[in-house]
């Protein structure tokens, strides 16, 4: 790193922006591939964009979030080590938001060294695995940090351990900027949810999805689910409603999909998926536990 790769890097928008228009501040290239790596990028159609992920755990986390109904996802995202505009800055509710210190000052009164970038003494620039932004029922946005580390590291008892003293300086950063912060230990989730997930997120973007379920056959489509899919298939349900609607069968599976990943039918996510079985409720209850965790905890 140079001072002027960095500045060139900040000044073509990385780590910056919303939504669509973010780019992570650290990107998975050609360069980073490797056949026994866990990296890559995740398609984010609602987002028009795609996530970089450097793990598996990031991964499974970003979907976790955009299921649970977060309206952004900003992996890699920077806790600049200097002074700088809030991570809401932009979004409506932000508006009054006061200047960041910066990691640097904040490493400083934790007692805690930085980091420079190896071979230099630019300051590092630290990152927050994903900043996701949620829309509050009234209006404007709140923000909630996530950070993906494993059970044993986030609770081995050495202080001095350097993945903790990082975890320490992105806390305060947080608690700082008055953000939410949560631990995600993802080896502890459900296997199956990251893989039911994976299979039934939307490849539309949001408008997309609205009309969607606004339309009449979703409707029915969730109709004749909520009422008969606990004792039938799902599969049989669809053929049937398929036949006597004389429209092609495939025109529901993608609505089936939504209905899953909406929870419009309460369906257990972490369970194995078998179409051909009857559903089985406990997907909104499980969801409703993981937002009052996250949402409503922190550190």
């Amino acid at each position: 790193m140079t001072i002027k790769k960095l500045t060139a890097l900040i000044k073509a928008g990385y780590g910056q922006g919303h939504f669509q228009r973010y780019k992570p501040w650290l990107r998975v290239t050609k360069r980073d591939y490797s056949p026994n790596s866990n990296i890559g990028h995740l398609p984010a159609a609602s987002l028009a964009r795609a996530h970089h992920y450097r793990a598996r755990a990031e991964r499974t986390t970003i979907q976790l979030a955009k299921w649970l109904g977060a309206v952004d996802a900003r992996e890699a995202f920077p806790a600049w080590p200097w002074p700088h505009r809030h991570p809401g800055d932009g979004l409506e509710g932000f508006g009054n938001a006061p200047i960041q210190p910066g990691l640097l000052a904040i490493a400083k009164d934790a007692d805690i060294n930085h980091g420079t970038y190896v071979g230099t003494d630019l300051p590092y620039v630290a990152t927050i695995d994903i900043m996701t932004t949620w829309r509050l029922r009234q209006s404007g946005f709140r923000l909630l940090a996530l950070e993906n580390k494993p059970e044993e590291i986030a609770h081995d008892p050495d202080p001095l351990l350097r993945a903790k003293e990082r975890l320490e300086l992105t806390r305060r950063y947080c608690k700082q900027a008055d953000i939410t912060r949560v631990l995600v230990h993802a080896e502890k989730l459900p296997k199956e949810l990251a893989v039911n997930l994976d299979l039934i997120e939307p490849t539309t973007t949001s408008p997309a999805q609205a009309a969607i379920r606004a339309s009449q056959t979703y409707q029915a489509l969730i109709e004749l689910l909520s009422i008969k899919g606990y004792a039938e298939a799902p599969t049989d349900l669809m053929y049937s409603m398929a036949s006597r609607l004389c429209i092609p069968v495939e025109t529901l599976w993608p609505m089936f999909d939504l209905a899953l990943w909406h929870q419009d039918i309460d369906h257990d996510l972490t369970m194995p998926f078998k179409s051909w079985t009857p559903l089985i409720p406990g997907g909104r209850a499980y969801k409703q536990v993981i937002l009052n965790s996250w949402l409503g905890g922190g550190q």
